[in-house]
């Protein structure tokens, strides 16, 4: 096959958000179309008229935006396409390739419920197909799978040698009428039309492949490749699913860069040389046949270090754009280098707006309010002594002060400095955990740190 001939697709249907699994499956079909040299389709499978809606269309090309994957062409809608459908389903049925089927659901679920008896798989062979009834509208329509005995097989690009009994699918339905055709009739004219070469799903697809291929072969269609990627786990190696919290791709944007998704979601699958690639980089290493075989477990701590990774690299300007925060382009190092996720900053609050704290969170260990008072005094003196605030001249100074403070308690050295640099901790952040007090004392300049420490001593 040429490159220039490979075309792969991403069909998603607009009754719900981009879901994360979906959204890997588009990136895999992105990465191989940009290494092959080929072309990625957006392809919108709205022929659910009663729960597609255009908001979740509109979220899933956003989600599809933000992740940088772009597509060629026009999006496909499936809605715009019934006239395909119909032509196609009406040459089934002239040709008994099809018919209609008017069993009763009642019918239908006591057959499914003797086979379950009988331990055999569900399935429906239909007797419509050879009596005059077969011909006449009204019912669901079947494909007359003909051959029970013959063999269904394909390669896998990604898992190798999968083969299935006709038998095993029965006579499956592929319409309910002309005009409204189910989603293993509709795939295989949109993929045919869109001349698609390789499918590229997930595992959960294998059940339709068979299906799908015998659709292809009644119509004369060419059937193209196919490829089922692992699905993604949940951490009990259970399919991921909202109960384990897996969320839609637009409810990580609040918290993720799209960098950082992009590299989780392709190394959950693939073996890449190095966890942090930039999409070129992805692209050159690409090849479908060594994408894992089995799925990889969700592990939101490998996301949120790749998204670490990715928020250090952010320049202030574009930290801000992303955050709305106004702070000052001094602070962002102090706040990205210790950031998982980008609505945590708001746990740096102190950085642009006074703290708010109890006055017995100024002790360190031991000591008293008005050992306390006495440091932060002594404190304040060496702030106005100093010209500006640096780290050196800061730092310097109150290790000094430790060293004088700590005397009264030989036995214990660390004492002073605790004296020292806690309270000064607390009175710029409010917190027991934040950066080490001097950087604070950087970022925030002379004049607020003067502000606060004796806004502290009022306090006592």
């Amino acid at each position: 096959m040429d490159n220039k001939d490979i075309r792969v697709r991403i069909a998603p249907s607009p009754t719900g958000f981009l879901h994360i699994g979906t959204g890997q499956s588009a990136l895999y079909n992105w990465l191989f179309a940009k290494k092959m040299g080929g072309k990625f389709y957006l392809r919108i499978e709205d022929t659910d008229r009663e729960r597609s809606t255009k908001e979740y269309e509109e979220s899933i090309l956003g989600a599809l935006c933000w992740l940088g994957l772009d597509w060629c062409g026009e999006v496909i809608h499936q809605s715009e396409r019934i006239q395909l459908y119909r032509t196609a389903l009406e040459k089934l049925l002239s040709e008994g390739k099809a018919f209609y089927c008017h069993h009763s659901q009642e019918e239908l679920e006591a057959e499914r419920q003797r086979q379950e008896f009988e331990k055999q798989p569900p399935r429906h062979e239909c007797n419509h197909k050879d009596l005059p009834l077969g011909k006449e509208g009204g019912g669901i329509i079947r494909l007359n799978v003909g051959d029970s005995t013959q063999v269904i097989s394909f390669e896998d690009q990604i898992k190798g040698h999968i083969e299935f009994k006709a038998g095993l699918l029965g006579d499956f339905s592929i319409a309910r009428s002309v005009s409204d055709p189910l989603y293993n009739f509709a795939a295989v004219i949109d993929d045919a039309e869109m001349e698609i070469s390789h499918v590229i799903r997930g595992e959960d697809h294998i059940s339709n492949t068979p299906k799908q291929i015998l659709v292809y072969e009644a119509l004369g269609l060419p059937v193209p490749l196919f490829a089922h990627l692992p699905l993604i786990l949940a951490p009990d190696k259970s399919k991921l699913s909202k109960r384990h919290g897996a969320m839609a791709v637009v409810d990580y944007k609040k918290d993720y860069l799209p960098d950082a998704i992009v590299n989780f979601l392709g190394g959950l699958g693939y073996t890449f040389s190095k966890d942090l690639l930039s999409r070129e980089e992805m692209i050159q290493e690409f090849e479908l046949s060594k994408v894992h075989k089995s799925g990889a477990i969700f592990d939101t701590k490998k996301l949120n270090w790749i998204n670490s990774q990715y928020i250090r690299r952010l320049t202030p300007s574009e930290f801000k754009n992303l955050t709305g925060l106004n702070v000052s382009d001094l602070a962002v190092p102090l706040i990205t280098e210790r950031l998982e996720k980008l609505s945590d900053a708001q746990e740096f609050s102190y950085l642009w707006e006074a703290p708010v704290y109890e006055k017995e969170l100024l002790k360190w260990k031991d000591s008293s309010l008005e050992d306390v008072k006495d440091s932060l005094t002594k404190t304040l003196v060496v702030v106005e002594e100093l010209e500006t605030i640096t780290d050196e001249s800061l730092r310097n100074k109150l290790e000094l002060l430790s060293v004088d403070t700590g005397k009264a308690s030989p036995n214990n050295r660390s004492v002073g400095r605790g004296v020292v640099f806690w309270p000064l901790r607390v009175v710029l952040s409010g917190r027991e955990k934040s950066p080490d007090p001097v950087q604070l004392a950087v970022v925030l300049g002379k004049d607020e740190v003067i502000k606060r420490v004796k806004e502290a001593i009022g306090k006592i």
